[in-house]
């Protein structure tokens, strides 16, 4: 890799990036692109990827994360295009990482399955999932693009029909278990936000074609690989959905066939309101039991998909109704009396029970639990002082870390953090989202992270119901945060002792943010398709609209990006990348 002095047009790897990068743009706007690319390689976001990925980052390693990454880079990349915290401002450094990360990946890296393999490994498919509901239409794009080219069975990886394990065991045994599990663990995020986009105007040129062939995919890989005899039902509001999508004439014709397609194939089987009960008979209470709402559709009744346990293997286990109950239970008994690392293993062990058909309506919100218990172990263990070199956790964010490695603290504030974003995301509003945001703000605090801690705090406050002891808490982190930051702009150094602790140790960490494993959410089930639909580019005029659409986007967030990183540094005096947001 070159040294900054150099200049970027001798940099052969970089040319090759561009290479693949420009070979599908139209040429009107390759050169704009092109230039615009060159600038952002010259000057990519070091100090925002350095604070993001916790570790000293020279220049010319962000540059080989952006452009030339190994497999051992595509594990920092979930991290790399994570979401931005709620509430953040637009110039928010995530915001920035986000928006060059999304870009690479979508422009070149998306295409090679020597670099798609580590990164959906590492959790990448549910953060590609997850951006395709982003407020901005051109990250949501560059999303939806990213997971076609992903599933190209052609060009990419065979999904329908992997290779066999060197024993001749199934993919969700052998060499692909781990691919095969990241992508089964989408059913919760992808389906709905897929489904999100059948709407006009639609988000961006080619959006409902490239949702609905994505759904096509996704579920007749779901009936190949996870149902025993391929015998799923999907809800009648869900079929008449489809329906309508078939007679669409705002759609292209394409489109309107496969939607067609859909509804044959599952019209076939009775809607899930119309399977019997174990016993033979329908009733009111089965039917409730069965269905899994997907929610994520601006329509006044949500379409639904039905996972039904006499039909498929998905979610089955033989674990009864209330043993994440139980685990959860000794976790706390547990955390109560100081033995922190067994309160994490059950709390652990509750997630990852499979979860029964008939609590999916309402498990998001249990499982909240499980995960903020969990952060909130991480963050007593963190500060126990009793942390041992030669102990590791065995299962969660922390698998396989020695306590006593340097930076070993903040890892177990971030980990903290980590299981609150899950808590929030399974259960966003009320008392509970309240307590989990005070547990969050208190971590970020440990972490320096002020920012982020203030608007913690306030959104807890926001959420927080009633005038007790809750509400006190969230206002007096709120203060501290504040007075932190007051102290922290009149350049007064107020740095946790943790933090101090893993910014000295950085360049000797022997564990990097690629080694913490975030833990799937929620294993839903989903509906399947019998026909296997293949993947192909989107054609017609809406696919060279939206390349051209996408692109132009990238050139104006470059320029964006540029003017805000030379107002940020004073006009071009570097930043002090130990800075706190």
């Amino acid at each position: 890799m070159t040294s900054s002095s150099e200049s970027s047009y001798s940099d052969k790897d970089f040319e090759r990036f561009l290479e693949v990068a420009l070979q599908e743009i139209p040429p009107n706007i390759a050169e704009q692109l092109n230039a615009g690319l060159k600038k952002r390689y010259d000057n990519p976001p070091v100090e925002e990827m350095a604070r993001c990925l916790n570790r000293i980052l020279p220049l010319s390693e962000a540059r080989q994360l952006l452009f030339n990454p190994t497999e051992e880079d595509m594990q920092l990349y979930p991290a790399l295009i994570d979401m931005p915290p709620a509430g953040s401002p637009d110039n928010h450094a995530q915001q920035k990482i986000q928006v060059c990360a999304m870009a690479a990946i979508y422009l070149v890296h998306s295409k090679s399955w020597k670099l798609m393999r580590p990164f959906i490994e590492a959790g990448g498919l549910r953060q590609l999932a997850a951006a395709l509901a982003h407020p901005n239409a051109y990250l949501a794009s560059q999303a939806m693009s990213s997971l076609m080219h992903i599933t190209d069975e052609t060009l990419l990886f065979p999904w329908h029909e992997p290779p066999l394990a060197p024993d001749g065991g199934g993919p969700r045994l052998g060499t692909y278990a781990l691919v095969f599990q990241r992508m089964f663990e989408l059913t919760d995020v992808l389906l709905p936000n897929l489904l999100a986009h059948y709407r006009h105007p639609p988000a961006f040129p080619g959006s409902t074609n490239m949702a609905l062939r994505l759904f096509a995919f996704y579920v007749s890989w779901l009936r190949k690989h996870y149902t025993r005899d391929g015998q799923l039902s999907l809800s009648a509001s869900l079929l008449a959905l489809l329906q309508k999508w078939g007679a669409d004439e705002q759609v292209s014709e394409e489109e309107r066939e496969l939607a067609k397609q859909l509804y044959m194939d599952f019209s076939r089987c009775p809607p899930a309101e119309k399977l019997p009960a174990p016993n033979g008979n329908v009733t009111p209470k089965a039917r409730s039991d069965s269905l899994h709402l997907l929610g994520g559709l601006s329509t006044d009744e949500e379409p639904e998909t039905s996972v039904v346990l006499e039909r498929t293997d998905i979610n089955r286990g033989p674990s009864a109704d209330n043993e994440a109950e139980q685990l959860k239970e000794q976790g706390n008994d547990a955390y109560r009396r100081g033995d922190y690392s067994t309160a994490i293993h059950l709390y652990s062990a509750a997630l990852d029970v499979l979860v029964p058909t008939e609590r999916l309506l309402t498990e998001g919100p249990r499982r909240a639990v499980y995960h903020s218990n969990r952060a909130a172990a991480y963050m007593a263990r963190a500060a126990s002082g009793r942390l041992q070199e030669g102990d590791a956790d065995t299962t969660g964010h922390l698998e396989g870390v020695d306590h006593g490695s340097q930076g070993a603290i903040s890892r177990h504030y971030e980990a903290a953090v980590m299981d609150c974003d899950h808590a929030l995301a399974l259960q966003p509003s009320g008392n509970p989202a309240s307590k989990t945001l005070l547990r969050k703000c208190r971590a970020l605090l440990q972490l320096g992270r002020l920012d982020e801690a203030t608007a913690a705090a306030r959104s807890g406050l926001d959420k927080c119901e009633g005038e007790g002891e809750l509400r006190c808490d969230l206002q007096q982190v709120l203060r501290t945060a504040q007075q932190q930051q007051s102290k922290q702009h009149e350049g007064v150094k107020s740095q946790p002792r943790e933090q101090a602790e893993a910014m000295a140790s950085l360049s000797k960490a022997k564990v990097g943010p690629s080694e913490m494993k975030p833990e799937s959410i929620s294993k839903a089930g989903a509906s399947v398709v019998r026909a296997k639909v293949a993947s192909k580019p989107v054609v017609g005029a809406s696919a060279q609209e939206l390349v051209i659409a996408q692109a132009d986007a990238l050139i104006r967030e470059m320029e964006a990006s540029a003017s805000r990183s030379h107002a940020s540094n004073g006009g071009g005096t570097p930043t002090d990348w130990n800075a706190m947001d």
